[in-house]
């Protein structure tokens, strides 16, 4: 099944590739501009803004730069530099074969282009994305204003330079129905309800309790998969270290928890994004009302608010066992771009406190820079009415301090499917564990012949 991630992003993408003219006017090249870092100076990257002129190309998976107005607010700042954007969906991998086949070739690669969670740590470790941690660039000046995990998950491995930037943090916890909580908890508090999620055995203990205070009506979570997220959020090691498949003490320790869920009958057994899922935010499915949902940060406003719209001011943000984070986008340049100076423009803007803080408001997306986080998790501005007045800037920001950027791979995508469908198998009675194990284990060699697999 596909990760929670994805399906945001097929939520936001088209069914064909879309070319957009972002702003007015076309042309490929720009004044400051540079075929190699080495022929840009400090000079070229610091002029004001209105002295910018020229066009860059920009490939991503989304047109969220065009729909929420990205590039509306640049405008404003750089008047002169025109964007072309090219947006190719993520069905069936078409966008990273795509610009990996461009790359590659070095013919018709776009200037700047993002990359997702699920392929950015593939990306940054070729040798298309611009070294950013170079002169004059300098990024790591601006990583120190970031969320330390964004920028981590950009860097490239073998040199430790960035590679990609992100301007958003997306670290998640547990919806939950505030009213529901009311009735079977007697209290609605996120500081209570966390404690009862703060272990896997006290997760399930309050599942247990909703089950038997609701006479079965009311399940915790809408099916045992939701929590597989929060398991890679606990783990310490890679799936793949020094070229061998690992797997973390923690990630065995979740197929315990994940059959006990499901032996228990907490969960509703309603699949990831499927209608009876969008529909179970809403009230009860088949009379069954489903108490929360595992989310990130863009939950909120890409399936809560679009499937439940009505329930607003009826959610509440918990924190899980382990915190988490999945999603987010990565923006870096080619590194034989002929705009560079201009591209560097894009990327720098992203990153800064007052696009962040306009982002945040405008669209309640928790972003990578601190100064932004710390300006809505400490006032009313970061207060969400569709989850009680909570602020969830601040529940946010008390989950950062644990994510680990450095845990991604290049295999994870794959690793991660083959490992969920296989538990599958052991969850549902048609495979004992160590049979599922087994098939794991025989399914990553198969698909990474080159790894080691014990």
């Amino acid at each position: 099944m596909k990760r929670n991630y994805l399906k945001r992003i097929l939520i936001l993408t088209l069914s064909a590739a879309l070319t957009i003219t972002a702003l007015t006017g076309c042309g490929s090249s720009g004044s400051g501009s540079s075929g190699s870092s080495d022929k840009i100076t400090a000079s070229d990257l610091n002029k004001n803004p209105k002295d910018y002129k020229g066009t860059i190309t920009m490939w991503s998976f989304t047109d969220e730069f065009k729909t929420s107005k990205f590039f509306d607010e640049f405008h404003k700042e750089y008047p002169n530099i025109k964007i072309n954007l090219t947006v190719i969906p993520m069905d069936n991998n078409a966008y990273s074969t795509k610009l990996a086949s461009v790359l590659s070739s070095g013919s018709g690669a776009p200037d700047v282009y993002t990359t997702e969670a699920a392929f950015v740590n593939r990306f940054v470790n070729m040798p298309y994305y611009e070294n950013l941690s170079k002169a004059p660039y300098n990024a790591e000046d601006i990583a120190k204003n970031l969320v330390k995990y964004t920028v981590d998950v950009g860097r490239n491995q073998s040199d430790n330079g960035i590679r990609a930037l992100s301007w958003q943090a997306t670290p998640g916890g547990i919806f939950y129905r505030r009213s529901l909580a009311k009735k079977y908890f007697g209290t609605d508090d996120p500081a209570a309800i966390s404690q009862k999620f703060s272990s896997w055995d006290s997760l399930i203990a309050a599942g247990k309790e909703l089950n038997e205070k609701s006479g079965g009506t009311v399940k915790l979570l809408p099916n045992y998969a939701e929590v597989y997220t929060i398991a890679t959020g606990s783990r310490q090691h890679a799936w793949v270290e020094n070229n061998k498949l690992v797997i973390d003490p923690n990630m065995m320790k979740y197929v315990d928890y994940a059959k006990q869920i499901r032996d228990a009958g907490i969960d509703d057994k309603l699949t990831a994004w499927s209608a009876p899922w969008s529909a179970g935010m809403a009230g009860p499915v088949n009379g069954k009302s489903i108490f929360g949902y595992v989310l990130p940060t863009w939950g909120l406003q890409s399936c809560l608010v679009t499937n439940a719209p009505k329930t607003s001011g009826d959610w509440g943000l918990a924190n899980a066992p382990a915190n988490y984070y999945a999603g987010g986008t990565w923006i870096g340049m080619y590194s034989k771009s002929k705009n560079k100076a201009l591209a560097w423009q894009l990327i720098k803007f992203m990153t800064t406190q007052k696009f962040g803080t306009w982002e945040a408001k405008a669209h309640s997306d928790f972003v990578s820079n601190l100064g932004s986080i710390k300006e809505l998790a400490t006032s009313d501005a970061g207060n969400s009415a569709f989850a009680g007045g909570q602020n969830l800037f601040k529940t946010y920001n008390s989950m950062l301090p644990s994510i680990n950027g450095k845990l991604i791979t290049k295999y994870d995508e794959t690793i991660n499917s083959k490992f969920q469908d296989d538990l599958d198998l052991y969850i549902t009675g048609k495979k004992t564990k160590d049979e599922f194990l087994k098939q794991f284990k025989a399914d990553v060699k198969t698909a990474f012949p080159d790894l080691t697999v014990d």
